[in-house]
């Protein structure tokens, strides 16, 4: 490289410097989401305080001064960003003291830096971090920042991510469930599964897909920062310590809760395909979630263990296992649950009080709906005293569907489900949102005709008998349908050849007759040297390729104009696109507004064109990836249409001409003159751009 290239590289690089501000870590961490949105350049000290498993080169970076205080995310992996890449030896670890150029950013609402370097300027030893609750860290003001949970570990698996392997635990707390990862497979953490053991890391916040905030997760700082920090029985994870009648875990609250592995026994009343089953014993059921393969079958006794834990507010055993014990010899008899009981539920003020959940019970109500779901379910619902209650088969009964159309009463058995609603906000309280059976089987459903439903009956089969009076009716109306899908039919067809044919005309002749009058008309500005009569067979040549393209052009759009009239032309680009992606090469997207839809046909024509060319353009001469297709309305009326590709910039008054072959611009400009269009090529936010413009006429 020249002396001249290394001293411009420098004076570059001192610009950056001085353009950048030199911020703290505290600083980017109280930035709110406008600021850190305006991406500006920084330069921040800090200490290492985790490399995260589930994405390359990413940190968590804490202030040297007061490293327990807030932090910040540290990535490189932004789309349509420079990505920083480190050898093994560059990469910084835990304790490192960094520094760190690039742009503040939002992470999913969390304001951190992307960076474009780091560098290692020392090494700090970090003091033990603070002990943090679930509950804490659920407000989401400790995100990024280093912290102590414990509770007992409950799961442990290994998961491979695009950055490697994964250990994902699941950790019970007082406050709930937290998940744990850490970076690489560490079989060994299962030793501790059923112990209370600490998790030194870093508050991870999870967002969903609308950047809400979902819940805290902690990323471990390494494998050492996992240990035990209560003694337990070495069989404790095979053995689990004493068992639970169901009522206390149907009642358990978190200042009751040890989080350890428990042990229930009884007779199974419901499986279902999503891993779990009710377990009854004396007049309570609790729900047990299987971890792994096998469930039981209804009716038979079993012994389970799992892990307490709350769903619906109701205490449940998680990531659980089960021995089958034996089977008793018939069905257990349900309780009756009547209406004035239900409706003591729906109405109470504190519905946890009720001791239904779970229940096996018998509803007496007059069926309202009945039908097959999407997923192969059979759903009914019920009338009971006011109040109306889901019944859910997990099997498909069409014929049980057919039996109840005419809404007869019905006696259904099932597992009793209560659904609640917090509406604590409201100042409401926790209320009960819905009921719902969860039947066995068909047989739990037994209908009662009643005059009611024989009257429905009745009705029916008198609309059946009317219905049949109209056969002759139906089927003259039937011909005539028949006749003119058959002339539908004969017209598509004749457009889809209209339609061929006129592309390949557009394709072969018209680009050839377009190609050769372009020629002509180079050659007629150095016809100087020619005699008076060479020039005018020149210009009556040049007349009559220009008459024939006319023609051409309008011969294709009378083939065309059937389909022209009839659609706008935001479809014909969908179109063109989608015919784009299904032949592989660069993928094309679409992002149109304001294209008016009373466009004529023979504009239409010129705009499809114009992308059609300025696609194969990019693809054939810059070697995009990607392209979009984008229209925009303009203030003041009319619209803006723009081709974006990514590919190879070019210069559009230095690429080649009609005299070298090259038609593609020239024709770009004709039809932009031709509709009224201001064309213009260019760079637009990294991508290159040909943009046409039509204002309001």
């Amino acid at each position: 490289m020249k002396r001249g290239n290394h001293l411009a590289l420098l004076a570059a690089s001192l610009a950056t410097a001085v353009r950048a501000s030199v911020l703290s870590v505290a600083d980017i961490a109280s930035m709110y989401r406008e600021e850190a949105s305006e991406a500006p350049s920084c330069v921040v000290t800090g200490v290492v305080s985790c490399v995260f498993a589930w994405q390359k080169n990413a940190y968590a970076l804490v202030d040297a001064a007061d490293p327990n205080g807030p932090g910040i995310f540290v990535g490189s992996n932004l789309p349509g960003m420079d990505r920083l890449e480190l050898a093994d030896g560059e990469a910084p670890t835990v304790g490192d003291l960094v520094e760190v150029r690039g742009v503040v950013l939002p992470y999913m609402l969390e304001p951190g830096v992307h960076a474009s370097q780091i560098r290692i300027v020392g090494q700090r030893t970090l003091p033990a971090p603070p002990l943090k609750r679930l509950a804490d860290l659920e407000l989401g003001t400790f995100n990024n920042r280093r912290m102590t949970v414990k509770g007992v570990l409950q799961s442990v698996r290994a998961e491979t991510l695009a950055n490697g392997p994964v250990t994902m635990m699941t950790l019970g707390t007082p406050d709930g469930v937290v998940r744990v990862h850490l970076r690489g497979e560490w079989p060994d953490l299962a030793v501790f599964r059923d112990r209370e053991i600490a998790v030194d890391g870093v508050c991870v916040p999870s967002y969903n897909a609308r950047a809400e905030f979902l819940r805290p997760e902690v990323e471990a700082v390494s494998r050492e920062a996992i240990y035990a920090v209560q003694r337990s029985e070495a069989a404790v994870c095979l053995a689990p310590r004493g068992g639970v009648r169901p009522a206390g875990v149907m009642t358990w609250m978190p200042q009751e809760y040890d989080g350890h592995l428990r042990r229930l026994s009884g007779e199974v009343t419901y499986v279902n395909r999503a891993g779990r089953f009710f377990v009854l014993q004396a007049e309570t059921s609790v729900r047990v979630d299987v971890e792994g393969d096998g469930l039981p079958e209804v009716g038979e006794t079993v012994e389970a263990a799992g892990f307490p834990t709350m769903s619906d507010d109701c205490g449940i055993l998680a990531l659980g296992t089960f021995v089958r014990t034996g089977r008793n010899a018939g069905r257990r008899q349900p309780v009756d649950f009547p209406a004035d009981e239900l409706h003591a539920v729906m109405t109470h003020d504190d519905p946890g009080e009720m001791d239904c959940h779970y229940r096996l019970v018998r509803v007496r109500g007059r069926v309202q709906r009945a039908e097959l779901t999407a997923d192969g379910r059979t759903e009914f619902e019920l009338e009971i005293g006011g109040h109306r209650l889901c019944a859910r088969l997990e099997s498909a009964a069409a014929s049980l569907v057919e039996a109840l159309v005419d809404r007869p009463l019905a006696s259904v058995t099932g597992v009793l489900k209560v659904s609640f609603e917090n509406n604590v906000n409201t100042g409401r309280g926790v209320t009960i949102q819905s009921l719902t059976l969860l039947m066995r089987d068909a047989s739990d459903l037994v209908p009662e005709p009643d005059a009611e439903s024989r009257r429905r009956g009745l009705v029916r089969l008198s609309r059946t008998a009317g219905l049949w009076s109209l056969l002759p009716l139906a089927l003259l109306v039937v011909w005539v349908r028949l006749r003119a899908i058959r002339q539908r039919d004969r017209v598509a067809a004749v457009s889809a050849d209209r339609r061929r044919l006129a592309e390949e005309l557009h394709d072969t002749i018209a680009q050839h007759l377009s190609g050769a009058r372009l020629l002509l008309f180079s050659v007629q500005n150095e016809s100087d040297r020619l005699s008076e009569a060479s020039r005018g067979a020149l210009a009556m040549a040049g007349d009559i390729l220009e008459s024939a393209r006319r023609e051409m052009r309008d011969a294709i759009l009378n083939l065309q104009s059937d389909e022209m009239m009839m659609r706008p032309p935001k479809d014909f680009l969908k179109i063109l696109a989608a015919k784009a992606n299904a032949a592989g090469g660069a993928r094309v997207r679409t992002m149109l507004r304001g294209l008016p839809s009373d466009m004529s046909t023979a504009e239409k024509t010129d705009l499809i064109a114009f992308a059609q060319e300025a696609m194969t353009n990019a693809v054939k001469h810059g070697r995009a990836a990607r392209i979009l297709l984008v229209s925009d309305p303009l203030r003041g009326g009319g619209f803006a249409f723009s081709v974006l590709n990514d590919g190879e910039p070019f210069d559009a008054e230095a690429a080649l001409g009609p005299e070298t072959g090259h038609f593609g611009l020239s024709s770009m400009r004709e039809r932009a003159a031709r509709n009224g269009y201001a064309l213009s090529f260019g760079r637009r936010n990294g991508w290159n751009a040909v943009r046409i413009e039509r204002k309001k006429r």
